[in-house]
């Protein structure tokens, strides 16, 4: 018998579309320590020195469920929470990401109102990017 699909094959045809499997979520995952790597090779000034660290941690969340090293509330720096948020907003709203649709401006600042609720996001720093108008720029820098 002639086999027309391998496993991998058929596993891929078997995805509904927008969902990844957990190699590529791994993979996708992995970009925090590329970026770690990345930036501690570049010879930051003294009040610049913390951004490799900065980055590496964007994914964690206050309550411990973000990776990759599920750092927990005050240990996650004030820095990389602002950029925690700036990175959501951005990861919701960006058009080009093959794997999910872009939502609304409105309907990402819900979902971040959301995950602040649930303690997963700084709800003062969140309150300053909306009130401030931050998220306007995060829109205005994918549009220029």
């Amino acid at each position: 018998m002639q086999v027309l699909l391998h496993d991998d094959e058929l596993q891929f045809l078997m995805i509904r579309k927008g969902n990844l499997d957990a190699r590529e979520r791994r993979e996708i995952e992995s970009h925090v320590t590329h970026t770690y790597r990345f930036l501690g090779q570049i010879p930051w000034t003294r009040e610049l020195a913390g951004i490799p660290a900065i980055a590496y941690a964007h994914h964690e969340k206050l309550d411990g469920r973000g990776y990759p090293r599920q750092v927990k509330g005050e240990a996650i720096p004030a820095q990389t929470r602002m950029m925690t948020i700036s990175d959501i907003f951005d990861a919701l709203t960006a058009t080009d990401r093959p794997y999910k649709r872009a939502v609304s401006h409105e309907r990402a600042l819900d979902i971040l109102a959301m995950e602040a609720k649930d303690g997963m996001l700084d709800r003062d720093l969140l309150s300053t990017f909306i009130e401030a108008g931050v998220f306007r720029l995060v829109v205005k820098a994918t549009t220029d």
